[in-house]
């Protein structure tokens, strides 16, 4: 009997001992995961006020808020008594085209879901608002369309429309000139890889610049950087030249694919590899927080007006930079780029911006604060046609 009364004895305080350690051991671990994985709120303080999580709403319809009516034509100023826009960006973004980087959900004044988005489905700007964008969805089957919110963390915009003094030359648009040890890559070099018209040159019309121009179209929160750079530039007499921004994952698939079956004779990466280059998977392109951009030097500027605004348009000549730009070898890299002056006052615009730089290709500039503020990650699997800008309203 004494020996049983000691079992159990033995066997409550064995059960008691592993009671205690596993009330340790939970506590240490919910200790050691908040260390590590911090709550929503410690998260929002790491990103930056232009990317930070919107309000759980949209502003009530009641407060004090500009609003702007649905326009439909340019009615523009006499130059002589048009205005330089006083802001973030060289336009306001009313107006302004802008695209679902990702499915979102459109919301009207009381966070009911009107709509949602596909990705790469193009809008048209009515008002910003803290964190949220008022925008105008077209009807495709009738005159009519339909207005909400959405959060514009998860949204691009053209970047033409709210920046139009750069200089933007979209040649994967038109005749491809991706070249890998400068030589021409099969299927690629010189093809049209995308397009947003039937226009030779790849170009849609923009209303609210009244002519023909690409569509390049960056996540919102990096486009105020890119002004910040191209700032920067004219300061020095100097311009942006942008290549490209959002690039299809088709086109981004395309080419990795040609250069991957490249002879070794022209796969000239060095100790950098291959994806330094052209990205196997989703790029930073497809993302919405990269451009390609070179550099050139304004040789005379005039102003263009568009509603009661006017701003900057150049002739230019371009630098000499350190190779073609889309050349994909090592003669791309910065450390080939470090005797270029004009290649290095671009990293300089650039950095001093808030944009990072890559160091396989001299014209590649990603925008990591931006990429910080992203809840949700684009694919890049759609393709981008529709501009439906127009004079920014008043």
């Amino acid at each position: 009997m004494r020996n049983l009364v000691t079992g159990i004895t033995y066997l409550l305080v064995g059960c008691s001992v592993i009671l205690l350690i596993l009330i340790i051991f939970v506590n240490f671990k919910e200790q050691v995961w908040n260390n590590f994985m911090p709550d929503e709120p410690k998260q929002k303080e790491k990103i930056t006020e232009e990317t930070e999580e919107p309000d759980d709403k949209p502003p009530d319809s009641t407060e004090e808020t500009t609003a702007y009516a649905v326009p439909t034509a340019n009615v523009n100023v006499k130059i002589e008594d048009a205005m330089v826009y006083d802001g973030k960006l060289e336009l306001p973004v009313n107006g302004a085209t802008g695209y679902a980087s990702v499915k979102l959900e459109v919301l009207d004044d009381d966070y009911n879901v009107m709509t949602t988005l596909e990705p790469g489905k193009g809008f048209r700007i009515l008002q910003e608002a803290e964190s949220w964008w008022r925008i105008y969805i077209k009807s495709e089957t009738d005159d009519g369309g339909l207005v909400g919110w959405v959060r514009h963390n998860l949204c691009m915009i053209n970047l033409p429309d709210v920046i139009p003094s750069v200089i933007y030359d979209n040649t994967n648009a038109y005749g491809s000139v991706f070249r890998a040890n400068e030589e021409t890559i099969p299927d690629i070099t010189g093809r049209q890889l995308y397009s947003y018209s039937d226009r030779k040159d790849g170009k849609a019309y923009n209303e609210r610049l009244q002519k023909y121009e690409y569509i390049v179209p960056v996540l919102y929160a990096m486009s105020e950087r890119i002004c910040q750079a191209q700032r920067n530039a004219l300061a020095n007499n100097d311009t942006l030249v942008i290549y490209e921004g959002f690039r299809p994952d088709e086109t981004q698939s395309m080419v990795f694919s040609e250069v991957f079956k490249l002879p070794d004779s022209q796969r000239n990466f060095g100790s950098y590899g291959i994806t330094w280059f052209i990205a196997s998977g989703t790029s930073n392109h497809q993302k919405g927080y990269a451009i390609d951009t070179s550099l050139a030097k304004i040789v005379d500027k005039d102003y263009s007006v568009t509603g009661k605004y006017k701003y900057l348009q150049f002739k230019y000549l371009d630098h000499t930079m350190p190779c073609q730009i889309h050349e994909l070898s090592v003669k791309a890299t910065l450390a080939n780029a470090k005797d270029n002056i004009p290649a290095q006052n671009l990293q300089k615009y650039c950095a001093d911006a808030g944009l990072s730089s890559l160091t396989s290709e001299w014209w590649h500039f990603n925008d990591e604060t931006t990429n910080s503020g992203i809840t949700r990650t684009s694919d890049g699997k759609y393709k981008i046609t529709e501009c439906y800008s127009v004079y920014p309203s008043s």
